[in-house]
């Protein structure tokens, strides 16, 4: 076929495409689109980049015949009702085809008054009496119990906020009373193993710990590095739980995960199990002050971004999916990830397509996104279809 048939040939058949779908629904484009592309006549008068340029314009046309609200309704619901049948790998490129081909029509929809809950900062002498130094086993539990209850706090999805996706599970490690819970096991079964050890013991009897040896044990895990004794000893206990059990100090018959399984049923979540060992020994690594400041720097660019009080306030596009991005790589392992998972429950816009563009911009494989972002991975990979 020459060059001027093929030309000729094309123009027929996009009259022709243009004609047909006239007055077709987006799920019909989309079906049709596929029986398109499945017709091996269809390469005899355009290629896979024509035959996309043709669609998107016939996608466009029929998007913009559309009431935008009832066009936002189905892109809260990741555009699913708009979505014919099929392999998820198909629909997930027709999902992102509408993404961007909607943006343009979304910006007219009535702007919803949305109020981002910026936690205000806590201090220990507020909600807590003062940790008690009389003993060195008393101040090591009551420091790092408390250091790793307020990350975890940090985590918390407000119970307004949980209403946002009510039909996914608020995962264990931000449900309303699961820092209480890991607080109990660390007291009752990890940390007495701790200071078992000859690390912790020969710490306890290198020097004298006054009323300052609190901020000091906080120092020395701030500080990291090789041959810290709190961290060295932390990391080889958990490493150790994988195959011995949590707690292997204490009584046969004591099981530390009734722990998790008593306050999940209470708490209506499903509890941690031995997969998520790498988690829970993450979390002393997570300071809370960090954890609290990205927290509050992601709402501000959240409301800067999507709902700003002035021209003048608007953040750039994108701004809060790199804010993420950078705080996943800046902050301790799995920490970063945890507040991804907030913002999924707490932040509208943070839905399950906001998400696939996160995890892009985290890594362009699987290998990367698994690496810098495992948490995060592993959440979306799990989510409800």
């Amino acid at each position: 076929m020459t060059d001027e048939n093929r030309k000729a040939k094309f123009e027929s058949k996009v009259a022709e495409l243009l004609a047909v779908t006239s007055g077709l629904s987006v799920t019909h484009i989309f079906m049709l689109r596929r029986m398109t592309q499945a017709d091996p006549e269809t390469s005899s008068w355009a290629n896979e980049r024509e035959l996309g340029v043709v669609f998107d314009t016939i996608l466009d046309r029929a998007v913009a015949a559309m009431d935008v609200e009832v066009l936002g309704a189905a892109a809260d619901q990741q555009f699913d009702t708009l979505l014919p049948p099929g392999d998820e790998d198909q629909r997930d490129k027709e999902r992102w085809q509408l993404f961007d081909i909607t943006k343009k029509y979304l910006g007219k929809r009535k702007k919803v008054e949305v109020v981002v809950e910026v936690p205000p900062p806590v201090t220990e002498e507020e909600v807590e009496e003062p940790i008690d130094h009389s003993s060195f086993k008393s101040m090591f539990d009551e420091t790092i119990a408390r250091y790793t209850r307020r990350s975890l706090l940090c985590l918390v999805v407000g119970p307004n906020h949980g209403s946002l996706r009510p039909f996914i599970p608020v995962p264990f490690i931000a449900a309303p009373g699961f820092a209480a819970c890991y607080e109990t096991l660390l007291r009752k079964f990890v940390l007495p193993d701790l200071r078992a050890t000859k690390r912790i013991l020969a710490l306890q009897q290198s020097r004298t710990w006054d009323e300052t040896g609190s901020n000091r044990l906080i120092g020395m895990i701030q500080s990291g590095g090789a041959g810290n004794p709190i961290l060295d000893t932390w990391d080889s206990r958990w490493a150790a739980y994988g195959s011995e059990g949590i707690g292997t100090k204490h009584k046969k018959g004591e099981n530390p995960w009734e722990v998790f399984t008593e306050a999940a049923k209470a708490g209506n979540y499903t509890p941690p199990n031995i997969s998520d060992i790498p988690l829970l020994h993450s979390v002393i690594r997570w300071e809370p002050e960090s954890m609290l400041d990205a927290w509050r720097e992601l709402t501000l660019l959240y409301q800067q971004e999507f709902h700003p009080k002035s021209r003048h306030d608007q953040a750039r596009e994108g701004a809060v999916r790199d804010c993420i991005v950078r705080r996943i790589r800046e902050l301790p392992k799995r920490a970063g990830d945890m507040l991804a998972i907030k913002a999924f429950f707490e932040l509208p816009k943070c839905d399950r397509m906001f998400l696939r563009k996160l995890m892009h911009s985290v890594g362009g494989t699987d290998t990367e996104r698994n690496r810098v972002a495992p948490g995060l991975v592993h959440f979306y990979n799990n989510l409800p279809p």
